[in-house]
């Protein structure tokens, strides 16, 4: 039997080593897999670790970019196991020209402004903080246009919820955050904190469809204690100048002790709900707290508390489509001021178009408390601005629902299934 490592040679020796973009309406795809300490690896300096090369002809019928402000996108995206990282290089003639290194997401994405045509060098790089040994993606290059200039007008995001990828009992365990040893499908800062007892974890997926960016900037005073609360600021451009933008209240940012950062207050909501004989929603509200300790004082549905991000650039949503951005807004933001000013700290967080923003089910604070709850099919609910204070282009996509299966929760394996897409949201629509 051909061991994985074999197989991923096998695949890296057969994939294609070059590709042309000669029209404007279609990518240039391609795939392979990265492995620790292989390919051109002195070839350029960000080889080192290992690292895949591509060369990419550009050759666009004449005019391409003639009154059609845009790029050349050079992208890549790829799985693997939890904090498994690609690094992304773009060379012509021997220079670097682009990059997007950054590190928690699922791709890297880089705009080479009116790119012209020409052979380029893209070197897909291995990070050696990835715990595989090997690191499959998927490559791709195309044009990219800017939202049309006229007429002038706000170029507004608009979030929308993807269904669940994950679902399960296991917070796996991360390094800012122990596992309760008296309620292992916990964080210690989950029961310590919020009382929980069982943790039913899961991801949340926040994409942005819109023809801009979903900006948040805020600031705290520099050289001092992080404050628990600062306001935010919700940043929106205008199509006429990436210099013309206004700014407007949009919330507070609240400084999240377990992750070590700021997040955006009630980004997100999730909920669990009965589901009645027709698959639809039973009853008028979310499920009901039976046994489980709370806080002193607290009288809460099974819903999970309004989550708080920390913006960023994570998965490409509109991969191979029209309308994504290169990657802007990466995860490190949360934790670096973008510049100092005034005494001030300022910071800037986002989802940029076409990408979007993913809080995995292992991070603290991913999951409702199910206690009480017996074994059965189920609706989980996600709303994204569950207040409303976000302007957006549209509010209607900013729910959605999937079936789940939940069994053995008396026991001390219990389990959680994806069943598929569920109905139109209930009660929650800001």
């Amino acid at each position: 039997m051909k061991t994985l490592l074999t197989l991923i040679s096998i695949c890296a020796a057969a994939f294609a080593a070059n590709g042309a973009l000669k029209n404007p309406a279609q990518p240039v795809l391609w795939s392979g897999a990265v492995t620790a300490g292989s390919g051109p690896t002195s070839e350029v300096p960000e080889c080192a670790p290992g690292c895949q090369r591509f060369d990419l002809t550009v050759d666009l019928p004449p005019g391409a970019w003639n009154n059609k402000p845009g790029g050349l996108q050079v992208a890549i995206r790829f799985g693997g196991a939890i904090f498994d990282n690609l690094r992304l290089f773009v060379y012509r003639g021997g220079a670097l020209i682009a990059k997007s290194d950054g590190i928690i997401s699922t791709a890297q994405s880089v705009l080479i402004r009116e790119g012209q045509d020409g052979v380029y060098q893209v070197y897909v790089a291995y990070d050696p903080d990835s715990p595989s040994a090997a690191v499959a993606y998927e490559g791709l290059a195309e044009v990219e246009y800017d939202p049309k200039p006229h007429p002038a007008r706000r170029l507004l995001p608009d979030l929308a919820v993807r269904p669940q990828r994950n679902l399960s009992f296991d917070p796996v365990g991360i390094f800012f955050d122990n596992i309760s040893a008296q309620y292992p499908t916990c964080y210690e800062s989950e029961v310590q904190e919020e009382g929980a007892r069982l943790c039913l974890r899961f991801d949340q997926t926040l994409a942005n469809t819109g023809e801009g960016p979903m900006e948040l900037r805020f600031a705290i005073p520099s050289g001092l204690p992080a404050p628990p609360v600062t306001n935010a600021y919700q940043r929106l451009y205008w199509s006429d100048s990436p210099a013309h933008f206004e700014e407007r209240l949009a919330g507070q940012m609240e400084f999240h002790q377990a992750h070590g950062h700021y997040h955006f207050k009630s980004f997100g909501l999730s909920s669990l709900w009965s589901v009645d004989n027709a698959g639809n929603f039973a009853g008028s509200a979310p499920l009901r707290q039976h046994h489980g300790v709370r806080p002193v004082g607290a009288h809460l549905t099974r819903t999970g508390r309004k989550v708080s991000f920390c913006l960023a650039d994570v998965m490409i949503d509109a991969w191979a489509r029209k309308g994504d951005g290169p990657r802007t807004y990466n995860a490190p933001d949360c934790l670096d001021p973008a510049f100092t000013q005034g005494g001030y700290d300022h910071f800037v967080q986002g989802i940029n178009r076409g990408w979007a923003d993913v809080y995995d089910w292992y991070l603290p604070d991913q999951y409702i408390d199910i206690s009480g709850v017996a074994d059965g099919v189920y609706i989980l609910q996600t709303i994204a601005d569950p207040d409303g204070r976000l302007v957006e282009a549209d509010k209607s996509n900013n729910c959605g629902s999937v079936y789940i299966r939940l069994s053995n929760l008396a026991s001390n394996t219990p389990a959680a299934q994806l069943l598929g897409p569920g109905p139109g949201c209930k009660g929650m629509t800001p």
